[in-house]
């Protein structure tokens, strides 16, 4: 388990039916969504695809503040997807009811979306950010770390530094331990032309499961935190029709 430095969640989504009345969709992906704060959170989330026909059906994609090992699934005509409050096209241009946007990467079919809040001045609610959840681009035993800060960031893990620059992603595989297979770790910001001090503890190695590390500045005092949260073993992506969208939940 991962040592929790502030309440740590998962994303539980309810795997849905796919998209009704598309034609050729270009796109099958696995999404599961992940509400950085509590206060982003919706429970009523729809997934819409801007390039789909009027007669489009919208998959509902509740945003929570936990993983989990069940998803959504969409079958779009493109690699886009728009989130909004309600699930009729319309709300794709309603005042007040788009949460926010992201477009998947080409090689991303299975991902989780880390939902953030919005720029100032944004029309959206959120800022999303893509994760790749497949199980080679995010093995289990590792953590997954990004910086959100604007400042250079090391981790020390025993005597091991991982550092980020400003807005960097770091998959960090199986990382090392000492015994009663646990991690020393340190966190630093480099500040004022020295490295800062920000956070210690002890990690218990993350066998089989994974983490999802986001190091960002308090927006009240700019301070620079860790916020974790924990997730089961990779998934390993389901074949088409062995399951029924409404009811599928991967074994992790």
């Amino acid at each position: 388990m991962l040592h929790k430095f502030v309440p740590v969640a998962a994303v539980l989504l309810s795997a849905v039916c796919p998209l009704a009345a598309q034609e050729t969709p270009a796109i099958r992906a696995e999404i599961r969504m992940l509400a950085f704060t509590s206060d982003l959170q919706h429970a009523e989330a729809y997934a819409q695809d801007p390039a789909g026909p009027d007669t489009a059906v919208a998959v509902k994609a509740p945003i929570k503040t936990y993983l989990n090992h069940q998803f959504s699934i969409i079958q779009f005509k493109s690699r886009k997807i728009v989130f909004t409050t309600k699930p009729d096209r319309a709300s794709l241009t309603r005042e007040g009811e788009l949460i926010g946007e992201v477009t998947l990467p080409d090689d991303v079919n299975s991902a989780i979306l880390l939902f953030l809040p919005s720029k100032a001045g944004g029309k959206s609610l959120c800022q999303i950010m893509a994760i790749n959840d497949s199980k080679k681009a995010f093995p289990s035993g590792s953590y997954h770390a990004t910086n959100l800060s604007a400042l250079p960031i090391r981790l020390m893990l025993e005597k091991k530094n991982y550092d980020f620059k400003p807005g960097q992603e770091i998959l960090i595989e199986d990382p090392p331990v000492r015994e009663g297979r646990q991690s020393g770790m340190r966190t630093f910001a480099f500040k004022d032309n020295a490295w800062m001090p920000v956070a210690t503890g002890l990690w218990p190695h993350p066998g089989d499961a994974r983490g999802v590390l986001v190091l960002f500045q308090n927006p009240a005092s700019g301070d620079v935190q860790l916020r974790a949260f924990d997730d089961d073993p990779p998934r390993v992506a389901a074949t088409p029709g062995t399951a029924s969208p409404a009811t599928a939940a991967l074994s992790r």
